[in-house]
């Protein structure tokens, strides 16, 4: 009677001292091409990433006003954000997970084309004041955590907007390349090419704690298509088949790089990526930042098709 009794009341009050499951903010550009909505699926996944928010942002490049068609949309009048915003309600409710908040983002880079300054423009969006807000109720003890798969905008003006949440943020994002053997940065990036000035300010600011996924380093993770195909046709769920028509809507080929599911992954299975304190380049502030130099592309890759193909999504 005795130890029952004792279990019983071991059992009520263990759920007390258990560490809470950390929150993330998602921003991704994920109508720019497809492994946005690999990485988005993988981090809604049972298994996957506490998810307070789906947040979309703009891929505004200079090819939107050169180029007849990106990927498969045409660029007379487009809307990137809009685009991005369209697909994440919609892979929300393939992945029933309709009830999470998905907010608009920022429409545009952060102030002008030649650079960021004090007075230059700040965008406004519903999702940088969601983060400002939740920023606001965090603490550099229990920071808010903002994952940034596209240009990292929507952060940004949130610093920008409101300077003292910087020591309430960490941020992880996709973006720049890292020679960790010759400790040299490359700027030249997509993501980074689509707010240079965002990234600029989070390099700049001592206060935001920052975690870099460069390029060079999620490139090993690469799905071949028929691969990817065999393992989509084991389920027929919507999820599995909205993921396997975009591949053939961007026109991806043989083989893709799966840039954004590498962060997912890296924040998910830690121990399959490794990551070094480095210094910042060199026209920044000068500062560490913590950047991811090597993954575990096989076994991240396994682990995803794990995860997803015994999700069974009705």
């Amino acid at each position: 009677m005795q130890n029952r009794l004792f279990l019983f009341l071991f059992s009520a009050i263990l759920p007390c001292f258990s560490i809470a499951q950390p929150a993330y903010i998602i921003d991704a550009d994920t109508g720019n091409e497809m492994d946005d909505l690999y990485a988005i699926a993988r981090a809604l996944a049972p298994d996957g990433l506490k998810v307070r928010s789906l947040q979309s942002v703009h891929f505004n490049n200079p090819q939107l006003l050169t180029d007849p068609n990106w990927n498969s949309y045409s660029t007379e009048n487009i809307n990137t954000l809009e685009i991005s915003q369209q697909l994440n309600e919609e892979l929300t409710r393939a992945c029933q997970r309709w009830y999470i908040p998905k907010m608009r983002g920022c429409n545009r880079m952060l102030g002008y084309a030649w650079g960021y300054y004090e007075g230059a423009p700040i965008p406004r969006s519903p999702a940088t004041q969601f983060i400002i807000d939740h920023a606001r109720k965090a603490s550099p003890d229990n920071k808010l955590n903002v994952v940034c798969l596209g240009a990292s905008t929507n952060v940004a003006a949130a610093i920008a907007r409101a300077p003292e949440i910087a020591p309430n943020l960490r941020v992880y994002l996709l973006g720049a390349q890292y020679d960790a053997k010759n400790k040299a940065w490359d700027k030249n990036e997509f993501n980074i090419r689509n707010d240079l000035n965002a990234f600029d300010l989070l390099l700049n600011n001592e206060e935001v704690e920052l975690w870099v996924m460069p390029a060079n380093t999620a490139r090993a993770l690469t799905f071949d298509r028929l691969k990817t195909f065999r393992q989509l046709s084991t389920c027929t769920t919507p999820l599995c088949n909205r993921l396997r028509n975009r591949w053939e809507q961007v026109q991806a080929g043989q083989n893709w790089v799966m840039w954004d599911l590498a962060l997912i992954q890296a924040l998910l299975t830690p121990d399959l990526a490794t990551h070094k304190s480095v210094r910042t380049p060199p026209e920044n502030t000068k500062r560490k930042i913590q950047v991811y130099t090597e993954i575990n592309a096989p076994a991240m890759e396994k682990e995803f098709w794990q995860s997803l193909i015994s999700w069974q999504v009705p």
